[in-house]
């Protein structure tokens, strides 16, 4: 059970909006907004870099809850500033040359596109690997596609804009015993669902802290398994943090994770995210997906009693994200402006999201959707709340 109430009160923002938009960056509790402003604080008085060497600990936190979340080792966790950041130092690790093969899933999410198609016009083979009826990647033809040409495997868990969750320990297990790198947009997944990258199998996992990890914006985590080290080439992103500079003609990467790291970067947001995981770890992953399964499926069943909506998420096991769309609304056959609903709506005191296709191609992209409004819900919100967006997407829709 989740004590809602003091969840709520220690989340000041919740006073003040009808927060909806989790999928987005969601409200941080405020011992993770005291921990940042504290850090600063010190650095205030003291000096950035004399802060550091006194707050080593606080710094150091976020590697043992990440790897007690994820059920790593400690020196597999690299931290970022953001997902695609990490997602990006670890495809540009992995050594792909002409003829080489990547395979991608249809939830991917626009920044990792353009990594692989910067890939193909390098001469790399980029295939993707089609859904089934109900929205999930297509294990069969995944099984079918894995070949010796295939060098990485990109997939993420969930699309930005689809609640599906998509199967990504049955595809470790099919990679498992290939020479294939598997890559894990886990952005969407980070904070609401249960993560072992044991259990997924994967080499490399990555997300945010600002979204459903409850974390600071500006925070991220990569995960590197400790055996896809040597499998890997150089990369552009390095200075002396990743590696060291060992005579004057060469230089050397540091050990396990610590590579794909910068050395510089927002030390109180660093210490932000690791109070943030130990916030969600203390409350319990496992109650945290429960609870927010449960609203987002109250959700999804009161948005489908709302004329005119139309609720376009898909598969069989639905995150918190909610997506939907309006018909049009005037008798055209122009499709109403979903940005303008969102305004509306957040002129109400209810934050939602409307992505476009051009943030996920393959997904909504390719069901010829061009918009959809995102609700993306979290352990702390209401029935009451979710009841107050579907009563005013029905005023507006009348």
């Amino acid at each position: 059970m989740i004590d809602i109430e003091t969840i709520r009160a220690e989340t000041s923002g919740v006073q003040t909006v009808n927060h909806l938009n989790n999928a987005g960056a969601s409200l941080p509790p405020r011992q993770v907004v005291d921990a940042v402003v504290e850090y600063l604080r010190q650095e205030e008085l003291a000096g950035g870099y004399e802060t550091a060497a006194t707050r080593i600990d606080d710094l150091d936190e976020v590697y043992r809850a990440t790897s007690k979340y994820l059920s790593c080792q400690v020196h597999e966790v690299a931290f970022t500033t953001n997902a695609s950041e990490g997602w990006w130092r670890a495809f540009s690790s992995v050594p792909l040359t002409v003829g080489d093969k990547i395979l991608v899933n249809r939830s991917e999410f626009q920044a990792n596109a353009f990594g692989w198609l910067q890939a193909k016009e390098r001469g790399v083979d980029v295939e993707v690997v089609p859904n089934t009826a109900e929205g999930l990647i297509d294990l069969d033809a995944l099984s079918a596609m894995l070949d010796e040409q295939v060098k990485l495997i990109s997939m993420t868990m969930i699309s930005m804009s689809n609640g599906a969750v998509q199967p990504a320990a049955a595809v470790g297990e099919l990679v498992e015993n290939t020479n294939a790198i598997f890559l894990l947009d886990a952005c969407q997944a980070a904070g609401q669902l249960p993560l072992s990258v044991d259990e997924i199998k994967c080499d490399f996992l990555a997300y945010t802290g600002r979204k459903f990890m409850r974390g600071p914006r500006g925070t991220g985590i990569l995960y590197a398994r400790e055996s896809v080290i040597d499998k890997l080439g150089p990369t552009p992103f390095v200075d002396g943090r990743s590696a060291l500079w060992s005579d004057q003609t060469s230089y050397r990467y540091h050990d396990h994770a610590r590579r794909f790291e910068m050395g510089e970067f927002s030390y109180g947001a660093k210490v932000g995210l690791g109070v943030a995981t130990n916030y969600m770890l203390d409350i319990g992953i496992d109650a945290i997906a429960a609870r927010i399964r449960s609203l987002a499926t109250s959700l999804r069943e009161q948005l489908a009693s709302v004329p005119s909506v139309v609720v376009v998420d898909e598969g069989g096991h639905q995150s918190g994200i909610v997506t939907f769309t309006l018909e049009p609304l005037t008798g055209g056959s122009e499709p109403t402006d979903l940005s303008e609903i969102q305004a509306a709506l957040g002129q109400r005191g209810i934050n939602l999201s409307a992505p476009m296709c051009t943030n996920a191609q393959l997904d909504i992209g390719a069901r010829s959707i061009q918009q959809v409004l995102r609700a993306g819900v979290h352990y702390f919100n209401t029935e009451s709340e979710l009841s107050a967006l579907v009563e005013a997407l029905a005023d507006l829709v009348d």
